[in-house]
């Protein structure tokens, strides 16, 4: 897998003055576009999209405190189409102008290339299945996540906790009450932002009222990983799943012949026992074939 990704970035560094297309920077990890985003943000910390702009921003510094390149000409060269969009994102970065990083001892931030070591890793042996599952409709509450999934997620399921939501979800669907709602990620972007969504299976007799988010999932083959967590003040809390979510892309794919398919992800809560405080957490990922393999 590693040395795949660094003929990626081999692939970025030699085009960044090019436009950069991220199914070509896929195709150069021998990769489908889709699962390619996923495992580059999973082994790096950072998007596709991040790493192209900070790498960009990063030469165009140097060579507007090293030479006499001209603002207007960097901003062309690293892809922008204006001087003005190009020193707003160079702000962003730098937080200093183009102009003002001309100046002595004016400090710059530097995104240095990424580097991949080979780290022997699988010495924990990783339960899973795979599950052919018809499709469903869900529904529930969602809500935009932006950077960090699990700082986001659980404020966002607290507050649902707290505020009768969870209870009126299950009600709405006709669930026990206390029992735990599935947590859906779904329309993933390019820049590592996604919606996710607490809710359920909806009934066929249900009419879902306004106010709900209603999810289609169509039949879908999913690889299912299996996690621990326990109930804290009335929060769920599964540190344990941050690392399950890790060690899906930086072992189990690597060394399996399936890719990441387009659709949502599921992460399905179930009580261990009656006393509600220890539950199971199932990490479904929709799996297809690599491309070679079919």
């Amino acid at each position: 897998m590693f040395k795949l990704l660094s003929q990626s970035i081999d692939y970025v560094e030699q085009h960044l003055h090019l436009p950069i297309e991220i199914e070509d920077i896929a195709r150069a990890a021998m990769s489908s576009k889709y699962h390619f985003q996923r495992m580059f943000h999973a082994v790096t910390g950072v998007t596709v999209t991040q790493y192209v702009r900070n790498r960009r921003l990063t030469l165009a510094a140097q060579e507007l405190a090293g030479t006499n390149c001209k603002v207007i000409d960097a901003a062309l060269k690293y892809g922008y189409e204006s001087p003005a969009a190009f020193t707003k994102a160079f702000q962003r970065m730098q937080g200093v102008t183009p102009l003002e990083a001309r100046k002595m001892n004016v400090k710059l931030k530097a995104f240095p290339r990424i580097s991949f070591q080979i780290q022997v890793r699988g010495e924990t042996e990783m339960n899973y299945r795979m599950v052919e599952e018809q499709g469903s409709t869900v529904c529930g509450k969602s809500v935009d996540i932006h950077k960090d999934a699990y700082k986001e997620i659980p404020v966002f399921v607290e507050q649902i906790w707290k505020d009768g939501t969870h209870d009126q979800i299950n009600e709405l669907l006709g669930r026990p009450a206390g029992a735990l709602l599935y947590g859906y990620h779904f329309d993933f972007a390019e820049d590592g932002s996604r919606r996710y969504l607490m809710g359920a299976e909806v009934p066929d007799d249900i009419q879902v009222p306004d106010g709900f988010t209603v999810l289609h999932i169509p039949d879908q083959t999913y690889a299912v990983f299996d996690s621990h967590g326990t109930m804290t003040d009335g929060v769920e809390i599964d540190l344990s799943i941050m690392d399950v979510w890790r060690r899906i892309y930086t072992e189990w794919f690597p060394s399996m012949s399936f890719e990441q398919a387009e659709g949502a992800c599921i992460e399905k809560y179930v009580w261990v026992d009656d006393r509600q405080q220890d539950f199971i957490t199932e990490v479904w990922i929709p799996v297809r074939k690599k491309a070679d393999d079919i």
